[in-house]
Parts: structure tokens; sequence; C-alpha cells
């Protein structure tokens, strides 16, 4: 498994000085475009809004305008700024790896017990931990696949392709999913036909005949 190690103290620093722009050191340095890009656009939205209403706009709103693009601004700017120091400073990545390799190895041994609800469970929390380790991605698709949980397996086994920089897992996810698109193009079996209705009892026959 890989395990997500603390960056180096070189990285640290250079994530620390990226973070003064919101959502810069996500995209470049901490793997997380998405949250990074969503920071950045608040931001910039924010600060748009708050140079409209200071310079542009000139009605009674204006004021309004200005107050609440700066602190959605100033917002984005702290979150970002804040969630770039937990994760390079102060996230204890030795302790989240123990845990996460606890959990895997959980869920491994509920797999395969056949306890899918269990070893779901376990895999949900270890993901939870590091939702990018392709060793856990895998399995939890098995464990869905099992579920019969086809849609959620394939974007399991999708994300697990894509953060598999080693190809650890390329066969497997390539047998797995060659092994769910058999099963959805297997024809559905007719229903059993439905047994004919008794025949009516016969009436009784009337007494002394």
């Amino acid at each position: 498994m890989a395990a997500q190690a603390r960056p180096a103290a070189g990285r640290r620093i250079l994530a620390t000085a990226l973070g003064v722009v919101p959502g810069l050191a996500h995209v470049l340095l901490l793997d997380r475009t998405g949250t990074g890009t969503l920071l950045f656009l608040v931001f910039l939205a924010g600060a748009q809004a708050a140079a409209w209403g200071r310079y542009l706009v000139d009605s009674e709103w204006s004021s309004d305008l200005f107050l609440a693009g700066g602190a959605a601004a100033a917002a984005a700017w702290l979150v970002s700024f804040l969630d770039v120091a937990r994760l390079t400073l102060f996230r204890d990545y030795e302790k989240r790896a123990a845990l996460r390799a606890k959990l895997s190895g959980e869920g491994v041994r509920y797999y395969a017990a056949g306890k899918l609800d269990r070893a779901r469970g376990a895999f949900r929390e270890a993901l939870a931990l590091d939702y990018r380790d392709p060793d856990l991605l895998f399995w939890y698709g098995c464990v869905e696949s099992r579920r019969g949980k086809r849609g959620r397996a394939l974007r399991a086994f999708r994300r697990c392709r894509k953060h598999d920089h080693e190809g650890k897992w390329a066969f497997p996810v390539a047998r797995e999913e060659e092994r769910l698109a058999r099963e959805a193009a297997a024809p559905v079996p007719p229903p059993p036909p439905r047994p004919d209705p008794a025949p009516p009892a016969a009436p009784p026959a009337p007494p002394g005949g």
C-alpha cells in the first residue's frame, strides 16, 4: 500500500509560500486540484465583487456588495492558507498511515470471509484517510461489485486506475471491468411460468342422491 508521506521540508516551505495565493499550493503541490480550483474561484469572485462595489457600481447597495465580496475573498484566503498548513505542517501522517493499514487489513479479511457489509465499512473508513490510495480503491470496487453495485464498482476501478501510477492494479482492474461488462450484457432470464390455476372443486353431491 502506498503510504502518504509527510512532505519534505523544502516542499513544505514552498507550499506555505504558494499558499499566499488561494488554491495555488493545492493545485501545484498537494494534488488537490478540485479543492484548489474551488478556493481560487471563490476568492476571485469575492475580490471582483468587492472591486465592483468599491469602484464601479454607484448605487445604494454598492457598499453591501463591497463588504460581501471582501468577506468572501477573505474567507477563501483564510480557508486555503489554513488547509495548506494542516496538510503540510500539522497532519500526523505516520498515525494516519498505521490506521489506514489496519482498516485495509480488516477489510480484506472481511471480504475473504464473505462479510461484505463489514468489508465495505472498513474500506470506506480507510478511504476517508486517503481517498487516492489505489489499493483501497481496488478492494472497495471489488466489494461493491460483489454487492451488486455495478456503478459504484466501476467508479472505484476508474479512480484506482487514475491513481495507480505504477500500474500495479492494471490487470486486475481490467479483469473486473470485463466481468462486470459480461454480466451487464448477459440476457436477463425470463421469469418462471406461473402455475395454472387449480380447477374449481366439484360441488358436493346432494343428500340422498
